[in-house]
This record gives structure tokens, sequence and C-alpha cells, in this order.
């Protein structure tokens, strides 16, 4: 099975390593040329909380180099699902499948306009991996991926276990589910709470359990979201204040993606979360003031920079 994986950022990078010393034909893809090169000299290095880096070897090109694959796992950030997503046709030339792995809402809607919904899978990944630096990970947390058959998409459930069979074979935990649109906003839930306060307050998950007006903003983040999907048709197991807590305390140090891309001055995924959250709720009429809320804030802080003082 030839696997190319788009995106040379946290998870990118360790797909492309554990698929590669599990002996998949992958390649990771990038669109800048001057990284693709640096990649290729240093290797991937991978580091576990257990033991010290280790580097391998992938194969790495630009997506135009790479031709027709049998899956293609999209996990750029939202924002560059867009530009990723043209180099899909082509990828799936050949009857290919199309992954996406990536945080948020949304997704999967700009695949189908590009490249067809008839192809495509879904996936969610609660796996924690922190880019240190360009192709230099730090593999955390070691969760479960969960993958599905959205709605529109004519992958068979044959297909389907196919891909989870190579996600296993590469040492993760993979599972195949059928009520994959709950799972992803499920994820959502967690994430539109805990990534808007930990970017704003600057702070790991864990702390927003000792912070209680930030607990109660991001309790309330969650609960909306929640609600949302309920006026969706979509039955969410839990409930989302403990559903959080969990969350917060078993992954207590981490800094969560919108903390990190904060840190280094990126855009961060707030369209894809909390964005999305405040817009469906306008369209089923259900009350988002505090994703709305968040998702200003965020955007704001995302141009503060020029206007920062120490």
């Amino acid at each position: 099975m030839k696997v190319a994986v788009l995106g040379p950022g946290a998870l990118g990078c360790l797909l492309a390593a554990l698929f590669g010393e599990a002996g998949v034909q992958v390649s990771l893809a990038d669109y800048r040329p001057e990284r693709v090169a640096r990649l290729r000299r240093q290797g991937i290095q991978v580091r576990t909380l257990e033991e010290g880096p280790r580097v391998v070897r992938a194969a790495i090109g630009l997506a135009a180099e790479l031709g027709p694959c049998d899956v293609t796992i999209l996990a750029v950030k939202a924002y560059q699902t867009e530009a990723a997503a043209r180099a899909l046709p082509a990828l799936m030339s050949q009857g290919g499948l199309a992954l996406t792995l990536q945080n948020g809402l949304g997704n999967l809607e700009v695949m189908a306009r590009i490249a067809g919904p008839e192809r495509l899978l879904a996936g969610v990944g609660l796996l924690g991996v922190t880019l240190q630096d360009e192709g230099r990970i730090i593999y955390a947390g070691r969760g479960a991926i969960y993958l599905g058959v959205p709605a529109g998409s004519r992958v068979t459930g044959a297909e389907a276990a196919a891909v989870v069979e190579l996600f296993r074979r590469a040492g993760l935990e993979c599972q195949a589910r059928e009520d994959i649109e709950a799972v992803l906003w499920e994820k959502l839930v967690i994430n539109v709470g805990i990534n808007p306060l930990t970017a704003l307050l600057r702070v790991p998950n864990g702390a927003l359990l000792e912070l209680p007006p930030a607990w109660e903003i991001a309790v309330a983040a969650a609960a909306e979201a929640q609600a949302v999907a309920r006026a969706a048709g979509l039955r969410l197991s839990g409930d989302p204040g403990g559903r959080l807590a969990q969350v917060c305390t078993a992954t207590a140090a981490n800094r969560s993606s919108m903390l990190q891309d904060i840190l280094a001055g990126k855009q961060t995924e707030i369209e894809a979360l909390n964005a999305q959250v405040a817009a469906r709720g306008r369209a089923l009429g259900v009350p988002t003031l505090v994703n709305d809320l968040l998702t200003r804030l965020l955007k704001a802080a995302e141009q503060s920079a020029p206007f920062r003082v120490d």
C-alpha cells in the first residue's frame, strides 16, 4: 500500500516515521522545496518521554512528485486544508482514498468540494505530539485513532478496515467507528474548551482546573458545542464538564496546539473550532455567545503582536 502524508508538522512527521519504521511505502509531502531538502538531509527526529531521540529516514518530497497513492492523509492545519487538498485529484487519480486527521470541522467539506466526497474517510487522532522544530517531534501521548466513513462517501467497510490495519501495523491503536461524525464532535467539544483558554492565558492544560474563572468559561464553551451537536441530531456521550476535567487531568502538562501556535506567532485553528460552533449554532438557532466571544478574542490575539508591550 502506497501512502502519502500531507504536512510535515507534528502529526505528519510522526506518521511518516512510524509508517516508515513499519515497512510501509510512505512519503511525507511538503509544499516548500527548501524544507523538503532540509528534511531529506536531517531525517525525522522522534523523541518519547521514555527514550532519547532517534532519527528516522523517510521519503520526503513535493506532492506533485509522488504520483497516485492508495491512501493520502491530510495532516495539515485546518486553515491549510484548501491548499493541500488541491493535490488530492492527482494523488487519488487511480481510486485512492483520502483521510483527514485534522482538528475541527469543515475539512471534509473542503476536500469534498475539490476531490469529490466518494473516496473520503474521516478520522480523529487523540495523540500527544509536539513539534519542537522542523522535523523534530516529541511523541508524548499514545492515544487512539478513530476512523469512519462520512456521509456521502462510498468507501466500503473492507477498504476502511484496510486503513485501520495500516495504522495498527505502525503500532498505533486504531478503531473503525460507524458514528464518526459524533466522534468528530466529541473531540471538538473538548478542543473548544481547552484550546482557546490555554492560548489566551498561556498556560498548560492542567492549569485551567486551578483557575475557576477560566474553568467556568471552558465548560460553558464545551456545553454550547454539545448543545449545537444535539440540535444537529447527534448523540454525544457524557457530561462536557466531566469530560473536559478528565482530559485536563490526563494532559495536565501538555501545551495545546493553539497555545503552541500563539507562542510561535502563527495563525491558529480557531476558525475550525469555536468559529464552527458559533456558525453552526446560528444556523440551528442555538445560542453560542461564549464560542463567539472566544473566536473574536483569538483573532485579536493573532493580530496583536505589533501592539504588545513588554
